[in-house]
């Protein structure tokens, strides 16, 4: 399913907590060589990043002035106590971190039967955030065992939830995936295989923690995420939309049937990017290739820019990035959104991959579209 990706040596850090199963390796798609962007794939030169980045006030949290519990320049695992339940996640500070300037903070969601560290070292934005001067989290999703194999999933609300509004959320002949047995005898096991774990009361308590202890910019923090983490990023968009300020779901589309976007009140702007010829989720409104369904990239667009959302104009045109042209990259937009949010869909040439030139692409996304409240 949406479940395999950036699939790479795991993080010492984590051996402690998950040792994902054969399926891990490096970011691939189901067919190609693995490759690790990291360290092996020539970055694709794009375009000057930040030359467009929001002239918005920074917003302190109540960690500023704060010494820092951990190390600047390097990647911690931090533990959370999550309604009686003991998790961690990775949180890496930048090498020029100051705990009297506010400082952005991006998530970096794995995806099913990934791990934190992996994604931290498939992507390389660790390395990305001392460039650019931001915290990176890499969340850690819980896990159930499924015969000799340790599963990894995150609760987006629909992967657990069918038959959805729409029906069941895969076909008669789709895939069968292991279900963790802690959902309850209530919730079905056809068609569904995530955790039924809080896991948005994990990440809004994982924000309040870092927020008190070091010196964040409330209104420039920011979640991006590949496959079932890109279809957790989208949930965060809608049910967290008051703490961040923009997402970006890769290669993830929450389960047919249960679209959301925020409500005007919370401005959060939105880039979906996506595969051509990723048919593992596909986004054109057709059966994925493992017999599941999911919302189409359109209908998502369609819904945050209605006015019950971020209120933008129905037309749709081009939206330009650093990353135009780059691997068939390209982006269209509703533009003119009354909350002043950007609602961006963009394609190109690849499977089910996390693009080499995400990290600046979705950077400079990010630097565009900050919340505006004053501190």
């Amino acid at each position: 399913m949406m479940k395999m990706i950036l699939n790479i040596k795991s993080l010492a850090l984590l051996t402690m907590l998950v040792v994902v199963s054969a399926c891990a390796g490096q970011v691939t798609t189901k067919s190609g060589a693995p490759v690790d962007t990291a360290t092996k794939t020539p970055k694709p030169v794009v375009g000057e990043v930040g030359q467009f980045t929001s002239t918005a006030p920074a917003r302190p949290s109540a960690g500023c002035g704060k010494e820092p519990k951990y190390f600047a320049g390097a990647t911690s695992s931090v533990k959370i106590n999550v309604n009686g339940m003991d998790r961690i996640y990775l949180m890496h500070v930048p090498t020029n971190y100051d705990a009297n300037k506010p400082t952005s903070v991006v998530l970096n969601i794995h995806g099913y039967t990934d791990t934190a560290g992996n994604m931290e070292s498939g992507t390389g934005m660790s390395y990305h955030a001392d460039e650019y001067n931001y915290i990176a989290i890499y969340p850690q999703a819980t896990n159930f065992k499924s015969e000799s194999r340790l599963i990894t999933s995150w609760n987006d609300l629909t992967c657990n939830a069918s038959p959805g509004p729409a029906g069941p959320i895969c076909s008669e002949n789709a895939d069968k995936y292991p279900f963790p047995t802690t959902c309850g005898e209530n919730v079905s096991k056809e068609c569904n295989w995530c955790t039924c774990t809080d896991d948005v009361g994990y990440v809004n308590q994982m924000l309040d923690e870092v927020e008190e202890n070091y010196c964040v910019d409330l209104n420039r923090v920011y979640a991006v995420g590949m496959s079932n983490g890109g279809m957790f990023t989208h949930r965060l968009g809608c049910d967290l939309a008051n703490r961040f300020a923009a997402i970006a779901p890769v290669a993830g589309s929450l389960a047919r049937g249960f679209n959301c976007a925020p409500d005007s009140s919370d401005p959060t702007s939105i880039m979906q990017i996506h595969g051509r010829q990723d048919d593992y989720v596909d986004v054109t409104g057709k059966e994925s290739s493992d017999g599941y369904f999911y919302t189409a990239m359109a209908d998502v667009m369609s819904l945050w820019a209605s006015d019950e959302s971020q209120g933008c104009s129905s037309e749709v045109t081009t939206y330009k990035t650093i990353a135009d042209g780059v691997n068939g990259f390209t982006c269209t937009q509703h533009a003119d959104c009354k909350t002043g949010a950007q609602v961006v869909s963009c394609w190109w040439d690849a499977d089910h991959d996390w693009p080499t030139f995400g990290n600046d692409v979705v950077w400079d996304f990010f630097l565009r579209n900050p919340k505006n409240v004053n501190p």
